[in-house]
């Protein structure tokens, strides 16, 4: 690679996880209204049911829609970039973390945020003890995730946050997933 050149690499979610995340959130909140509908007009003979369950559970998931809503824009291809180099970087539109500066890096539920209930993110811990977190919205499989460390960003990790990678999996773990990249690669 030459010196003055950079490749960026770009980390993009599955169209298959987008699909079943529509279908997930706004497809039930639907039926949930449907079960409200019915309920309201007495076509069911559990209508003291229908209507509190079908409308809380359309409030729940169109709730769901609008907070998972950025996955379905433009913003959803692409999760994140990854900038190669000794100088490179992870960045999305909004963040953006040098590659030198990450401590650990992981992807989980955020334990503090209330979409951390239902989706997972992609948290970076960095040197100075800040916590960067670029959302997923469950549509970037972690086999993905896993692929695009292991190959464009850990060789240029610190030594102290590549023991921490490292170390979050068992041997078997990492050598089954390593040689799996390598049958795609």
């Amino acid at each position: 690679m030459e010196q003055g050149k950079k490749r960026t690499i770009e980390v993009k979610s599955k169209m298959f996880f987008r699909i079943w995340l529509f279908l997930g959130s706004f497809g039930m909140g639907a039926a949930s209204l449907w079960v409200f509908y019915m309920g309201i007009t007495f076509q069911t003979k559990f209508y003291l049911l229908a209507i509190p369950l079908g409308l809380l559970c359309s409030l729940f998931f169109f709730v769901l829609f609008l907070s998972a809503f950025p996955a379905f824009t433009k913003r959803g291809n692409v999760i994140f970039r990854i900038e190669e180099g000794d100088c490179g970087r992870l960045f999305t539109e909004k963040k953006s973390v040098d590659i030198k500066d990450i401590k650990s890096i992981r992807m989980d539920r955020h334990p503090y945020s209330p979409k951390g209930i239902f989706f997972m993110d992609v948290l970076i811990q960095t040197r100075g003890n800040g916590l960067v977190r670029i959302p997923t919205y469950n549509i970037l499989p972690e086999p993905e995730f896993y692929k695009a460390v292991e190959l464009h960003v850990l060789s240029y990790m610190t030594e102290e946050a590549r023991q921490d990678w490292i170390g979050q999996f068992t041997e078997a773990q990492r050598k089954a997933y390593l040689n799996q990249f390598h049958k795609n690669a």
